[in-house]
């Protein structure tokens, strides 16, 4: 069983990798397709900040709707990206201090703090790789975070495969190694 700081450790990895991958960023890059179907580069970080932004306000005690409506992804007219990503990253990190087991509202139900934040990690690996393929980077995911993303991933199965951009596919047997498993298990790449 991992523990809190396990996944406290585990979101900072992601996190530092996430915006180790925006810092690559270039402007011609923005509008590049990914491989979550319909985003551009652009649309990934948006939603990766909005993401860390929302969970910080529910954390917060924001309901689920004021949490929804309050639009919190990029701000446009703030062209500093990397400040904003950091930003929404230290606030997030910061929200998840205490209590791992409180019950938040999610768009998922109520769920633990804990099980949030298993949600956030594979969403930083996932969306990572993403934005490093876009813009033909090779993408080396922390193994620390990626097995415990692998493991949030086994066991969130069903809430993943209600998401369009985390599709699940079946469970890989074969000699992959554990960057590609976690991949083909949230969907991203195939086993052949």
């Amino acid at each position: 069983m991992v523990t809190d700081d396990q996944l406290r450790g585990a979101m900072a990895a992601t996190m530092a990798g996430f915006a180790a991958m925006v810092a690559a960023v270039e402007p011609s890059h923005w509008d590049r397709p990914t491989p979550c179907a319909g985003w551009s580069v652009f649309d990934v970080v948006d939603h990766v900040v909005a993401g860390e932004r929302f969970t910080a306000m529910t954390l917060g005690g924001a309901s689920l709707s004021e949490a929804s409506a309050a639009g919190v992804g990029l701000d446009p007219h703030n062209g500093d990206v990397m400040a904003q990503v950091n930003e929404a990253a230290a606030t997030a990190l910061v929200a998840f201090d205490g209590s791992l087991a409180r019950i938040i509202e999610h768009r998922v139900g109520p769920v633990t703090a804990r099980r949030v934040l298993g949600f956030r990690i594979v969403d930083q690996l996932g969306h990572t790789w993403d934005v490093g393929t876009a813009i033909g980077t090779v993408v080396v995911l922390d193994p620390d975070a990626l097995a415990i993303g692998m493991e949030v991933a086994t066991a969130e199965r069903a809430t993943l495969e209600r998401s369009p951009n985390f599709a699940t596919l079946p469970h890989y047997q074969g000699t992959l190694d554990p960057q590609a498993t976690f991949l083909h298990a949230i969907g991203r790449m195939s086993a052949s």
